[in-house]
């Protein structure tokens, strides 16, 4: 059902908005907290597209901002601290220098993320990287690179990402 491949990605720099939330009220927090970074990185050359991410880039689609949401725990057991991240092209005082890493990845369409295949994609992405005998190495993340709310069923909206060693 989930096709995992992995990519390369190159080093990186993020505005961070931090959160502890229970998956009640993620939806909410993580509109409200991209609709921030993304003000935030207005300070730092604005948010980088999907054009500056090659591996997000769609052909038939225009250029759209990426933003990453890191997730330290599972959401359905609690509250967990939520990371809303939006790349930018420039350093600064408020930007985190994101390193350079491999990660393993399935692309979900709009229909994909409820309920419970998203949680399959994580599970999937989890098994392969085991069966692969490679090591997760950091937590996992969804990288988005569409207006995830805009978008149709079949839509591809994001990505379920785990670090890779």
């Amino acid at each position: 059902m989930f096709s995992v491949q992995l990519r390369d990605v190159p080093e990186h720099h993020v505005v961070v908005e931090r959160g502890t939330v229970a998956q009640a009220e993620l939806s909410e927090y993580l509109k409200g907290a991209m609709a921030r970074v993304h003000a935030r990185a207005q300070e730092h050359g604005g948010v980088a597209g999907t054009t500056a991410w090659p591996y997000l880039h769609r052909d038939d689609r225009p250029d759209e901002p990426v933003f990453f949401v890191v997730y330290h725990g599972n959401p359905n057991e609690g509250p967990v601290l939520v990371e809303a991240c939006a790349p930018v092209p420039t350093e600064g005082a408020d930007v985190v220098s994101q390193p350079a890493h491999r990660e393993a990845f399935v692309r979900l369409t709009r229909a994909q993320t409820a309920p419970p295949l998203i949680g399959d994609a994580y599970q999937a992405v989890e098994a392969w990287i085991l069966g692969q005998n490679l090591k997760i190495d950091g937590p996992p993340r969804e990288v988005y690179y569409t207006d995830f709310f805009g978008a149709g069923p079949d839509d591809d909206v994001f990505d379920v990402a785990f670090p890779v060693a």
